[in-house]
């Protein structure tokens, strides 16, 4: 909660000749993501994360951006015989922008969504652990971004994220995040539905 504090003041005390502002829905941005899993509490300890898959769209509104976004991620058992399972964390967020040079931009931001996990299978382990072959629960995220724009369409960035999802034994998971997007100016006809 304290680095939600943080972010949020940060934000807010933050002097406009460092930001930007864009006209709401102008442009979308489409992301394609690799991530992998840095740290982390239970999660890291009792499951082998591979890499993994993500996709975002974003726009901006005024200042900051809403975004939206699907990341994927497969574990493997090291503890819990047969608990391996797959993760799909669906997310809506928004996200605030810095100029920190011509072509480098740091972005940071807060995305609320579900995980939802695919077990293997149904299992009980010690009448403690209950796996069910789905799951879903709450999952809050919070990032910082580093974008260097490669030309008027496209980006290279790399970011971090702390991510906790609410189960009932919690996950807290830091991840580091790689990829691509793609920006173009948006058809009037999805524009005018956003607006």
């Amino acid at each position: 909660m304290n680095k939600l504090i943080f972010i949020i003041l940060l934000l807010a005390f933050m002097p406009v000749d460092y930001s930007y502002g864009q006209i709401a829905f102008e442009r979308t941005r489409i992301s394609v993501t690799g991530h992998r899993l840095l740290a982390g509490n239970t999660i890291i300890r009792n499951w082998d994360a591979a890499n993994g898959i993500g996709f975002e769209l974003s726009a901006p509104y005024i200042f900051g951006n809403f975004e939206a976004g699907l990341r994927y991620t497969r574990f493997d058992e090291f503890t819990f015989e047969g608990s391996g399972f797959h993760s799909h964390y669906v997310f809506a967020g928004w996200n605030y922008s810095y100029i920190a040079a011509d072509d480098l931009i740091f972005t940071s931001g807060i995305r609320l969504g579900n995980n939802f996990i695919l077990h293997d299978r149904d299992k009980i382990y010690a009448d403690e652990y209950k796996f069910s072959r789905e799951e879903s629960e709450f999952s809050y995220e919070l990032f910082a971004r580093l974008q260097l724009e490669i030309n008027k369409n496209t980006e290279f960035f790399m970011s971090a994220s702390y991510n906790r999802t609410i189960f009932n034994i919690p996950f807290a998971a830091f991840y580091g995040t790689a990829g691509v997007t793609l920006k173009f100016q948006t058809p009037a006809w999805l524009k005018n539905f956003l607006q």
